[in-house]
């Protein structure tokens, strides 16, 4: 008997869900064309990657080699897109992050007195920033889930700026010392994601998103170094 009550709450409620009419979020969005989303939120940690530098030291040729790994960053993202259709949308999305980076480094030191008898030695590498700056532009489609809530898909090319802290090699006196130097670079990929939002007036709301960035940069000691990855966020959501 119970299990008979519960089969009929259910499709009660599916049926409810069923019956809710999809042009009451659609209409909005003809009504309401231009909209803007304004989140903060997180970038996951991007793959280690490894630099290796060359530096003279007693009239010999060392070697050092970084491992450098970037944290989680801070997010924050700005989204302005306009509505040709209650349900297509093209947009623009700009979003910055910054993390800490952690490096450990190890030495191939030239030896003062014998020669090509170097020493290994781990030096202490300053800790540095990682900076991202996207551009993401966007073709969106709307998927009306109830009469308050939206799921809406996005996808398009992207291009990211990154600065990032890159171990280099200074001599001091007779010992090599790491610095971090900042370099930095563009590159080209793409992006997709989807945003799930819900309105409490016809104009202001609020949501959460989720993104994923495919690029990758060329810096001048590193090649190919991973950027985006994938984005997470919420915030306020807004129609004009």
């Amino acid at each position: 008997m119970m299990i008979s009550i519960r089969a009929r709450i259910a499709t009660a409620v599916l049926s409810a869900c069923a019956a809710v009419p999809a042009g009451a979020q659609t209409g909005a969005a003809a009504d309401r064309p231009l909209f803007v989303d304004i989140s903060a939120g997180i970038g996951a940690a991007p793959s280690a990657l490894t630099a290796g530098t060359t530096f003279t030291i007693f009239g010999e040729a060392g070697s050092a080699a970084t491992e450098v790994a970037p944290g989680l960053s801070g997010l924050a993202d700005f989204r302005v897109g306009y509505h040709v259709h209650p349900r297509i949308a093209i947009a623009a999305a700009l979003s910055g992050s910054q993390s800490n980076v952690a490096a450990a480094t190890t030495a191939s030191v030239p030896n003062p007195i014998r020669f090509n008898s170097p020493t290994i030695v781990s030096l202490e590498a300053p800790e540095s920033k990682r900076r991202e700056l996207g551009v993401h532009l966007q073709a969106s489609y709307a998927l009306p889930l109830t009469a308050a809530v939206m799921l809406t898909i996005a996808g398009g090319p992207s291009v990211v700026h990154l600065q990032q802290g890159m171990p280099g090699v200074t001599i001091s006196g007779s010992t090599p010392t790491i610095v971090s130097l900042n370099e930095s670079g563009n590159g080209f990929g793409g992006n997709v994601g989807a945003d799930l939002s819900t309105f409490v007036s016809e104009r202001y709301g609020f949501g959460v998103f989720v993104r994923y960035v495919a690029a990758k940069v060329d810096l001048p000691s590193a090649s190919g170094v991973t950027v985006g990855g994938v984005q997470a966020g919420a915030g306020l959501r807004l129609r004009f």
